[in-house]
C-alpha cells in the first residue's frame, strides 16, 4: 500500500509503513488511521480503517506481552496509561484485570510496557479503539500492528521558491513530480512520491495538501 489516501489531510504530523505492507497516518492528537494491505495475512481485505481512539508504540517485547495477557479469551483486561502522583504520564502502559483470574485479584497489574506517543523504526503500534477486554473479547477493540519499517515526518513549511538548502523537493498536482498536469491532487504518482521520500530530504507539497512537507526518519 501506498500513501496517497493520506496527502490531501492536513492534520497529521507522522506517515508510516509496517512490515507488512500497511500504511498509516498519525494526527497531533495521537490518532492513526491505517490503509490496511492484505499482503502476508490470512485476510486479504484492503483499505482504509476507522480512525484509532489514540495509538502508542511498543517494542516487540512488550507488544507481545500486552498482547498475551489482552487476547487470552479466558481473562477480563484493560490496557490503562500509567500516571504519576501529579496526574502526568510516564511513558508506561499496564495491562490490568478487572476480574479475579485465579488467585490474582481485579485491580492487580498483570503486565506493564513503555510506550512511545510518535512512530519509530522497528516499534509497534498499538490502535486503541476500546481498552477493555472482557472474557471471551480476545481484544477486539484493540489492533496490534506489526513492526514499523518506515517514518515519515511533516517537515516546515518552507517560502515560496525553496530558499535553498537541500529540502524543499516541490511536487505537481498531477502525475508527474515536476509540477504540470492537471488531475485531482489524490493523482499523484505514488510510485514518484515514494522514490523521493526514499531519497532522503525534505518532500514539499503543494498547498491543496498542507502547510509543509514530509522528510524521511
Amino acid at each position: 500500500m501506498d500513501y496517497t489516501p493520506f496527502l490531501d489531510m492536513e492534520d497529521t504530523t507522522h506517515m508510516f509503513k509496517t512490515e507488512r505492507g500497511s500504511t498509516y497516518a498519525q494526527t497531533p492528537d495521537g490518532q492513526t488511521i491505517r490503509n490496511r494491505s492484505g499482503e502476508k495475512h490470512t485476510d486479504k481485505s484492503t483499505g482504509i480503517q476507522p480512525k484509532s481512539g489514540k495509538t502508542v508504540y511498543m517494542d516487540k517485547n512488550s507488544t507481545n506481552t500486552m498482547a498475551g495477557w489482552l487476547q487470552n479469551a479466558e481473562t477480563s483486561t484493560k490496557l490503562v496509561p500509567e500516571f504519576d502522583a501529579d496526574g502526568k504520564p510516564t511513558g508506561k502502559a499496564n495491562v490490568v484485570l478487572t476480574e479475579d483470574y485465579g488467585p490474582r485479584k481485579a485491580g492487580s497489574v498483570v503486565a506493564s510496557g513503555s510506550y512511545k506517543t510518535k512512530p519509530e523504526k522497528g516499534l509497534h503500534p498499538i490502535e486503541i479503539y476500546k481498552s477493555e477486554s472482557p472474557v471471551g473479547d480476545r481484544a477486539k477493540g484493540i489492533h496490534f500492528g506489526n513492526a514499523i519499517t518506515e517514518v515519515l515526518e511533516r517537515a516546515p513549511a518552507k517560502p515560496a521558491g525553496g530558499g535553498g538548502g537541500t529540502g524543499g523537493v516541490p511536487l505537481g498536482r498531477g502525475t508527474n513530480q515536476g509540477g504540470g498536469g492537471g488531475g485531482r491532487p489524490g493523482n499523484i504518482n505514488p510510485l514518484s512520491l515514494q522514490n523521493l521520500m526514499a531519497a532522503g530530504g525534505v518532500v514539499r507539497m503543494p498547498k491543496e495538501y498542507s502547510q509543509g512537507g514530509w522528510k524521511i526518519i
